[in-house]
């Protein structure tokens, strides 16, 4: 009976002891949390909403009228190359007609074609040497760009303080297959947004405006 009794005792000051000590704790994170939300930018972090926008790349790309100036450079040294290409092709077939009236067998006939096969490479050549050129161009500048585009929707999610800004697409639908259809479907990243976080014409106000502004004393 006294083991009982003390025990019982004993187990009556465990729980008195630990309810102050529960006691203390909830007082101790009432008091926490009153002191954080007291801090400065402690409750306006937790009250301030996310802000989130959006931005239509493609269309940002498409009227850039630094992409367009790059582009008519393109298609200027574009014409440049195929004009070569096309003057060689012409000079191979004058050469070609000019060996069809030689005599077969002949010494000269033997050394015009041979002139031919290495004007013929020559072109093949070029015309490779033209391809991957442009190919280059078109990569470069388009990482230029899109490096810039990027650069400008940080800025403006810096200065305006957005928490998210994502790459929204509208890929055209019509498609010659279900595979080509599926991966168009794929791409869609945003499947709806309010017209209030769409900031697609800030970013290309904005990247218009500097571009003129540097070209305003060429």
């Amino acid at each position: 009976m006294k083991l009982e009794k003390s025990f019982e005792n004993r187990s009556k000051k465990t729980n008195v002891v630990l309810s102050v000590l529960a006691g203390f704790a909830c007082l101790c994170l009432f008091s926490l949390n009153e002191t954080q939300a007291k801090e400065p930018g402690v409750a306006s972090s937790a009250s301030r909403s996310l802000k989130i926008g959006v931005v239509d790349l493609n269309t940002v790309f498409e009227k850039y009228e630094k992409r367009k100036t790059f582009d008519m450079q393109l298609k200027e040294q574009e014409k440049q190359y195929q004009k070569i290409i096309a003057d060689k092709k012409k000079e191979l077939v004058g050469l070609n007609e000019k060996i069809q009236l030689l005599d077969l067998g002949s010494e000269v006939r033997k050394k015009e074609e041979e002139d031919f096969e290495k004007k013929n490479i020559e072109l093949e050549s070029y015309a490779k040497f033209a391809e991957k050129n442009l190919a280059k161009k078109y990569k470069d500048y388009f990482e230029k760009l899109y490096t810039e585009v990027c650069k400008e929707i940080e800025d403006i999610g810096k200065r305006e303080q957005y928490d998210l800004i994502i790459k929204k697409e509208e890929p055209e639908l019509q498609s010659g297959g279900i595979a080509e259809l599926q991966f168009k479907v794929g791409i869609k990243t945003v499947l709806y947004h309010s017209d209030s976080v769409d900031i697609t014409n800030q970013v290309l106000d904005n990247l218009n405006k500097k571009y003129s502004e540097v070209n305003k004393g060429k």
